[in-house]
């Protein structure tokens, strides 16, 4: 008995360590499975959601033109770099296949397998179409390529161990796609898409329990800062819409230069259009302030 016991044992800690070390992935068969009949990826889509993810304001440096890398991120647990989003294949992502990058964004995996740590917010953009993501890849692809090495991470421990988010994302990587709510209207449902998903509205804006879990429960009611010396984010549902618009306007003044929040407010000032502005508004308005 002492033997089986010991050999289940073996096999159940052998097949936990795989799993933790070896994360399933999505496969390429799967992506075009999943795919609607004629699907073809679109760029000019792509850039949309390229500025309603954000991905410039984490991704572009302040002398950088391209998403080449970005600013250091400093938090309490460390220092994170964003890395290159451009096509470089040595430095960039220029060598990712579809799966590659679906996985990333859906999954937090590279390529190579790691578990990418949630300053990049996967948890959101795990609720992102399929066929969006594949918009995205797109537009990203013909961006001019710049060869820019990533800057690894300055994580302080225990944080440091990648292989615990295999474990930390059984809690908090829990939703993927989107459905439309049928009670509600379009406008409010392309909100709720926007402000869930690419939008990762919730990334700042959602108090997160003892292990850094973003509390489905209190959803966009504010939450402490992320970032070392940095504001608290404050309460955004239940808000009047002008509020919110006033939020995502770089004209309204609602917003400062030196709040983390400003570069969001330029990017949808200066590239989303305006139905997407109230889309956002009429979804965080609806909700219970508390």
């Amino acid at each position: 008995m002492r033997a089986i016991a010991a050999f289940v044992l073996s096999a159940v800690v052998a097949a936990i360590g795989f799993w933790v070390f070896v994360p399933p992935r999505i496969s390429g068969a799967e992506i075009a499975g999943a795919l609607p009949a004629g699907f073809a990826a679109d760029a000019a889509e792509g850039e949309l959601l390229f500025h309603l993810g954000g991905c410039a304001d984490c991704h572009t440096g302040r002398d950088r033109v391209q998403p080449s890398g970005g600013e250091p991120l400093n938090t309490r647990f460390g220092i994170f770099h964003a890395p290159n989003l451009t096509p470089d294949p040595d430095t960039g992502i220029g060598g990712w296949s579809d799966a590659d990058f679906v996985n990333a964004m859906r999954l937090g995996i590279s390529p190579e397998g790691r578990h990418y740590y949630p300053a990049f917010p996967y948890t959101a953009y795990a609720n992102v179409h399929l066929t969006d993501l594949l918009h995205l890849k797109a537009y990203l692809d013909r961006l001019p390529a710049e060869s820019s090495p990533a800057v690894p991470h300055e994580i302080q421990f225990p944080f440091n161990l990648r292989p615990a988010l295999a474990f930390w994302k059984l809690a908090a990587l829990h939703r993927q796609g989107s459905q439309d709510d049928p009670g509600k209207s379009e406008l409010w449902n392309q909100g709720a898409y926007i402000a869930n998903g690419l939008g990762h509205c919730g990334s700042c804006h959602t108090p997160r329990n003892f292990i850094l879990v973003e509390s489905g429960n209190s959803a966009f009611t504010g939450a402490p800062a992320l970032t070392s010396g940095g504001r608290a984010a404050p309460g955004i549902a239940g808000l009047k819409p002008d509020r919110i618009l006033d939020g995502l306007s770089e004209w309204s003044g609602a917003v400062d230069e030196d709040s983390s929040m400003f570069a969001v407010t330029r990017t949808f000032t200066e590239h989303v259009p305006p139905r997407i502005h109230d889309a956002i508004a009429e979804y965080l308005s609806s909700l219970p302030p508390d």
